[in-house]
């Protein structure tokens, strides 16, 4: 009996032990909140009612935080979709209905398939204090993380108001800087590679694509290279100045994904307020395309500041952008 009784007191031991280990298991903190989802590689899109903060990591996961006018964030009440629509797969888009995490002061979650395409579009439908926020991101592999560290990149060097030599929108991404301009009257896109004194020069073995935000729609836009390799060309489907455009740039086994005009951690106004990017003009192409790459010897101890590019190759442009400080 003294043996059974001494069991039956371990057992009892063992089990307060277990309830004690799972306990905290039960109170585990969230991973995101909505203190802490800013520094988490989230992307902010303001709408007139409100701002949804929004993370997609490779996995698929998306973690998002609607905010009121006010910028305080909405902890009941909010509910809605993620649509994930991958690019050239002829299946039917994914959506997935967000659900509240627990002790997150307003954080809702997702699980989406993962990310395969270097661009793929994620689609979002909320609704929060009776107001619908609606709005489309296109990310790439890395999710919105690769946005963020790409942004940073390219922090530095200052093209803000500069246009074009066919007075499009200048971006640089990754090595490259590139002009997006399109005709007004047809809708027909060129991106053209330039070089040190913003002159187009061959696009070489290069792909690009772009995805086009705008009031009332998006679009991936595949763009095909020109004549002789010299810009690339697409069309767009409504000939409307877009409001986001998200560029993919291959080359040389490396892909490089940027959002036009973004800086780490500012926020995107969408919506009928939101700004446009100024790529439709009225042009005759008239721009001539420079036959070689520009080769610029750099001095490490010349001290003015400037933008120093270096190319080489045959026909590429390829080059290196830094920003002297």
């Amino acid at each position: 009996m003294r043996i059974q009784g001494c069991l039956r007191s371990m057992l009892v031991a063992l089990a307060v032990a277990t309830s004690a280990l799972a306990a905290p298991a039960c109170s585990k903190s969230p991973e995101i909140t909505a203190e802490s989802i800013d520094d988490n590689w989230a992307l902010t899109e303001q709408h007139e009612p409100g701002s949804v903060v929004m993370t997609v990591a490779p996995d698929g996961q998306v973690k998002v935080l609607v905010k009121d006018r006010d910028g305080k964030p909405i902890e009941e009440g909010v509910s809605g979709t993620v649509t994930l629509k991958a690019p050239g797969k002829g299946g039917a888009p994914t959506t997935v209905e967000l659900v509240p995490e627990p002790k997150s002061g307003g954080v809702l979650t997702a699980k989406l398939p993962a990310l395969e395409d270097d661009l793929t579009e994620v689609g979002y439908e909320f609704k929060a204090k009776g107001s619908e926020l609606k709005g489309v991101l296109h990310v790439p592999r890395g999710g919105t993380r690769e946005l963020e560290e790409n942004a940073k990149n390219g922090q530095d060097i200052k093209l803000d108001g500069t246009k074009g030599p066919n007075g499009g929108v200048l971006q640089i991404v990754g090595d490259d800087v590139i002009e997006i301009v399109a005709d007004k009257e047809t809708g027909d896109v060129r991106v053209y590679v330039l070089d040190l004194n913003l002159k187009p020069v061959p696009i070489g073995e290069r792909e690009i694509k772009l995805g086009i935000t705008r009031g009332g729609g998006s679009e991936v836009i595949v763009l095909a290279p020109g004549p002789d390799r010299l810009y690339f060309t697409g069309k767009l489907t409504v000939k409307v100045n877009p409001t986001k455009i998200t560029v993919v740039v291959k080359d040389g086994g490396h892909t490089n994904v940027v959002l036009c005009g973004y800086r780490p951690r500012s926020v995107i106004v969408v919506g009928p307020s939101a700004p446009v990017l100024g790529i439709l003009v009225a042009t005759t192409w008239a721009v001539k395309v420079v036959a070689r790459p520009t080769v610029v010897v750099h001095d490490d101890d010349d001290d003015d500041g400037r933008v120093i590019i270096v190319r080489k190759g045959k026909g590429k442009g390829k080059h290196k952008w830094r920003h002297k400080h």
